[in-house]
């Protein structure tokens, strides 16, 4: 620990830093859905992001723009959803390939003792795909056309009663099996890659881990929005989104703004996916905030940044730090990794070492 981080330590207040009472920590999966874009100009990217707003009634982080997601169902880790797969000559054995991965990978992914078999690695994909047709009707899956399929772009079905069956699924999330085994098809669980775990920090009162994972589609898939949870969604680029956050024109929750961020090493969607693909059996680092008041804005540090404390669930208040923004990076001499909020649109994402699940670094949509 460096020097200036245990002098700095000292000096908070005592508060700040005692262990707390805290929530529960819900499971929960998100989906970022990509698709190429057909008409997409030069020198731009050739692929869209599909991002809901929620609605004003949200009980989390309302009219946020986010990727399609929620909380784990218990259905979501059902053994008949082996059977099901196994009705289509996948054994469990071959399902076990989704968790080959060599390098660290968070809690949310190690199996529990009642999850009757069900390895999270499918599970939690279960969930993003189960998710993302609830909330939008995207129904990701492959018949016995598409099995085996091998173009590495996920596959969508459109043709039956996606309303009527979203309504159903949304109100009972054991449907979705059902919903499955009528329609003869597989949730396109292979198209899904490892991207990134974040934890909400100790200071809400509402807290989740989330496995994000990315899929790549050949095309825009058509929606149909779920009005209790979605008040409007939309296909856009990364570099569109965050330039539309940074004028005020909606708002992405930090996750967001970082995985778009990170979007932009990638103008090309064949380089984003091949990536993802190859990069997911290094593991994933869980990424969780630790919230330090400015006089300013507000730092969100992370893991491996110098002064990331020891225990990132000390505190259920934001650590003060007496300090602007700018004053406590000064302090910093040796490892960053933290992301800089000056108020809801105004941010700015810092890290300068390589990590160790081989993540690329989010890069600053104002310098494009």
């Amino acid at each position: 620990m460096p020097p200036n981080r245990n002098r700095y330590r000292s000096q908070l207040p005592k508060r700040a830093m005692s262990k707390q009472v805290l929530p529960k920590i819900r499971l929960s999966s998100s989906l970022i859905l990509l698709a190429r874009n057909q008409d997409v100009k030069p020198k731009s990217f050739d692929y869209n992001a599909l991002l809901l707003t929620r609605t004003p009634k949200s009980s989390f982080m309302p009219e946020s723009s986010v990727f399609p997601g929620g909380v784990c169902d218990g259905t979501d880790s059902s053994s008949s959803w082996l059977e099901h797969f196994k009705r289509s000559q996948i054994s469990s054995a071959k399902l076990q390939e989704l968790s080959q991965v060599k390098g660290p990978r968070p809690e949310i992914f190690k199996a529990k003792a009642d999850n009757e078999g069900m390895d999270p690695s499918l599970s939690l994909r279960l969930t993003a795909i189960r998710e993302t047709f609830e909330e939008l009707g995207i129904l990701l899956c492959r018949d016995s056309k598409s099995l085996t399929s091998t173009s590495g772009f996920g596959q969508f079905h459109e043709q039956f009663d996606r309303a009527h069956w979203q309504h159903v699924v949304h109100n009972d999330a054991s449907k979705f099996l059902t919903l499955c085994q009528e329609l003869e098809v597989l949730p396109d669980v292979w198209s899904l890659h490892d991207w990134s775990v974040w934890r909400t920090p100790s200071t809400f009162k509402k807290r989740f881990e989330t496995a994000f994972f990315v899929a790549a589609l050949e095309q825009e898939p058509s929606v149909h929005i779920e009005p209790n949870e979605v008040k409007d969604c939309a296909w856009r680029s990364p570099l569109d989104y965050l330039q539309a956050c940074l004028r005020k024109e909606l708002w992405l929750p930090p996750p967001q703004f970082y995985e778009l961020s990170r979007c932009l090493n990638f103008p090309s969607l064949d380089d984003l996916r091949q990536f993802a693909e190859n990069r997911s059996e290094k593991g994933i680092d869980l990424i969780h905030p630790v919230m330090y008041k400015c006089k300013n804005g507000v730092v969100h540090l992370l893991p491996g940044d110098d002064a990331y404390p020891s225990d990132p669930d000390a505190s259920n208040d934001k650590i003060e730090t007496g300090l602007s923004v700018e004053d406590f990076r000064s302090k910093a001499n040796g490892k960053l990794h933290r992301s800089e909020h000056w108020n809801q649109h105004q941010s700015q994402l810092l890290i300068n070492f390589d990590r160790s699940d081989g993540q690329v670094h989010p890069l600053d949509p104002k310098k494009l």
